[in-house]
């Protein structure tokens, strides 16, 4: 066990911590920040990955990225498309192998990608304890994506290393039981958490004419703040949208994502004739991104799949009342304790769900504050820092305890 005068030494390790890779990236930078308020020296290692391009950082030496320490390593860029996603670099293969050992504890985010899997294998061969967050890739509809790829690589390589962890993070219990009808796991669900929401300083007229708008969106303000990716099921809510013609809403969509996913959704916009009510936002961040939280009425999120939800917590704490689909694993939390609408990733079902939003304003303002109270006092990240320090140390004395017998 660490005495009290050393201070517990972690890496995270991820593919990527750039913003086009949605809430994976940004949670990893919030978590170690929120872990080195709590006195814990955490830092990242990852690769300069950009999407189809590379980040322009400085490179093999920690540097300070969004207000944390950050190693940025080379990876390489093949023209094939999945090559470039693995996220190989022989410059974090190097350095790793070399200097895991300088940690107490390895933390890994993500599976199926270069950094993360080698990261894992180092850590087991040196000894050094691991915990490993899958983001729910090891969930059915994640693993049905090139699912002959990804079953053979889980079997050849990646069982091994989840089965080995110290421990595997879980963000919610719908997570960790699909994680477990296919591994044999050390399962821990520790959640995400969310930052409190900034004050706005901008009015709703501002924000909009910041964004490149002359008049503000009429009507219900139906916020949509995610990656544009075909998994968040998007055109589902475009669709189910288009069929409600007896209430006048704006369809907020706040993300970016590929460029020709984005020329789809805006075909489909104008295929459903709905293309006046949908504003694509590109990606917010920072005060407009709080101010859009502050200003929209309403919060829809209608994935297949999505193991956690960082955004719906967002959107919670700013008060706003969301409409999910059983898909996310925040789900449970939201209907059991009546913080929002819940309903099946199908066109049918999210209509009637948003008809029943929209005809009751007074109850989405009431179900808002009380989303707002829950997430504050359930979500901040100083709780979940503690939760994830408590369970480092665990593992750290479990190693020691194994050399003493």
């Amino acid at each position: 066990m660490l005495d009290k005068a050393t201070r517990l030494k972690v890496l995270h390790v991820i593919p990527s911590v750039a913003a086009c890779r949605g809430g994976p990236s940004k949670a990893v930078i919030e978590m170690v920040s929120s872990l080195r308020k709590q006195g814990i020296d955490a830092e990242i290692a990852t690769t300069n990955d950009d999407g189809p391009n590379n980040l322009e950082v400085n490179l093999n030496s920690l540097v300070d990225y969004s207000g944390v320490p950050v190693r940025f390593f080379k990876r390489a860029l093949p023209p094939v498309a999945a090559l470039r996603e693995f996220s190989y670099s022989m410059s974090f293969t190097r350095w790793i192998s070399h200097h895991i050992t300088d940690y107490d504890v390895v933390h890994v985010h993500a599976i199926f990608s270069y950094c993360s899997s080698y990261a894992m294998y180092v850590a087991r061969k040196k000894g050094v304890p691991y915990v490993v967050r899958p983001i729910g890739q090891l969930q059915n509809w994640s693993l049905k994506q090139a699912g002959t790829k990804k079953t053979l690589y889980l079997k050849a390589i990646e069982k091994n290393n989840i089965e080995s962890a110290s421990a595997v993070q879980f963000t919610a219990e719908a997570e960790q039981d699909e994680s477990e009808q296919i591994l044999s796991l050390s399962g821990h669900v520790i959640p995400l958490g969310v930052d409190l929401p900034d004050s706005v300083a901008l009015s709703k007229k501002q924000l909009f004419e910041y964004l490149g708008f002359s008049e503000v969106p009429s009507g219900v303000s139906v916020l949509y703040l995610s990656r544009l990716h075909p998994k968040k099921g998007l055109e589902l809510l475009m669709q189910a949208l288009s069929r409600i013609d007896n209430c006048d809403y704006s369809l907020l969509i706040a993300g970016d994502g590929e460029a020709s996913y984005k020329n789809n959704l805006s075909a489909l916009s104008q295929q459903l004739e709905i293309a006046h009510k949908c504003l694509f936002l590109g990606h917010v961040d920072g005060r407009i991104k709080n101010a859009l939280l502050h200003h929209a009425d309403l919060y829809a999120l209608t994935s297949y799949s999505e193991n956690f939800g960082i955004s719906v917590l967002e959107a919670m704490a700013s008060g706003l009342t969301p409409v999910i689909t059983d898909g996310v694993a925040l789900s449970k939390v939201v209907n059991e304790n009546q913080l929002g609408y819940v309903c099946s990733a199908n066109v049918d079902n999210i209509e009637a769900t948003m008809r029943s939003a929209f005809a009751n304003q007074k109850k989405l303002s009431a179900m808002g504050e009380k989303a707002s109270r829950y997430t504050v006092e359930n979500y901040s990240w100083q709780s979940i820092a503690k939760r994830l320090e408590s369970l480092y140390l665990s593992l750290i004395a479990e190693k020691q305890a194994r050399k003493n017998t």
